[in-house]
């Protein structure tokens, strides 16, 4: 059993604790006792979250404590960046015992980077911290689009959502992937996400643009993946030339239509590869005219082949 302790602090992200650690709870249940967890602050007194949830507490952080692992967080993290305390706990919480861990979520990597564990090793954060991590902590291999990063002892993710998918492979490095398999359809979340944080954001970003032609057509190309779209349906379909459309897209999203396209039916094959489609019908549902382009798309995008994303990112059962 390992025992965990859940850093908590006045504006942390509920999501960033709840996420991780609901995902640990269902392990403890669906293993018997893998974790134990316990909610700690600076004070021993409950916080309140920045969406203004009242968050209780099990004890006062501490080099004390029995506790194997500590996790860190995200949320309003700058004022603990001069919390001397704090970062000397996780500075030397691997001092404790050989084999203690440190795992960070969101922003609370910058935690982990201002008590210097990070040092010379990889690590991620929520890309919107990007440009601070790699200016305040240069001396970091900063991993800006991985969903998390892991080695033995030091774990990190991306933002929110991301700390589940790096507490199911923690789950499955302790506990074998059956059981990170069942802690994964009890959340209803893929045992492992493909690609990187930024596919996630700038698609999400792509949804919100500032003129609602470029939005419908978005729209549509979600929507709809599999219709011919060629540069000039696209430009229609969005009521402007295909010049004009080119140059929005160059200057919004920093690629062309046809590129942004490609993106979309990657990420929409993926999505049925992951539930178990076949992949000449994933190609075909996704706008994929055959396998050999899907295959050069998924390189491009992915960097790894439909074949390959199949037996890396889903399970077929026995």
């Amino acid at each position: 059993m390992r025992k965990l302790d859940i850093f908590l602090f006045d504006g942390v992200n509920a999501l960033d604790v709840t996420g991780a650690s609901q995902a640990f709870d269902v392990a403890r249940r669906a293993n018997g006792p893998a974790y134990a967890l316990s909610y700690v602050t600076l004070s021993g007194q409950s916080v309140t979250a920045s969406c203004g949830l009242r968050l209780g507490a099990d004890a006062i952080l501490s080099l004390k404590s029995e506790a194997d692992d500590l996790l860190v967080p995200g949320g309003s993290v700058d004022p603990l960046l001069q919390e001397t305390y704090l970062l000397k706990v996780i500075s030397q919480w691997q001092d404790r015992k050989s084999d203690a861990r440190l795992i960070s979520v969101c922003s609370g990597a910058l935690l982990l980077a201002g008590a210097g564990v990070l040092d010379g090793h990889k690590a991620t954060t929520h890309w919107s911290r990007r440009e601070q991590a790699l200016r305040d902590y240069p001396q970091i291999d900063w991993q800006t689009d991985a969903i998390f990063t892991q080695s033995e002892t030091l774990f990190t993710s991306a933002g929110v959502t991301a700390g589940i998918d790096l507490a199911l492979a923690i789950i499955e490095r302790d506990c074998g992937e059956t059981e990170a398999l069942k802690v994964a359809r009890e959340l209803v979340v893929y045992l492992r996400r493909s690609g990187g944080q930024t596919q996630y954001s700038d698609l999400l970003t792509a949804q919100f643009p500032h003129e609602d032609r470029i939005e419908k057509l978005i729209a549509l190309l979600v929507s709809f993946p599999a219709r011919l779209w060629t540069l000039q349906a696209m430009a229609d379909a969005a009521g402007m030339t295909a010049r004009t459309l080119t140059r929005k897209f160059q200057h919004r999203f920093r690629m062309p239509p046809i590129m942004f396209l490609e993106q979309i039916r990657v990420r929409h094959a993926s999505d049925l590869l992951t539930s178990g489609t076949q992949l000449a019908r994933a190609a075909s549902q996704s706008g994929f005219g055959d396998m050999q382009t899907m295959r050069r798309s998924f390189k491009r995008q992915l960097d790894i082949t439909p074949t390959d994303f199949i037996r890396n990112f889903t399970r077929t059962e026995a």
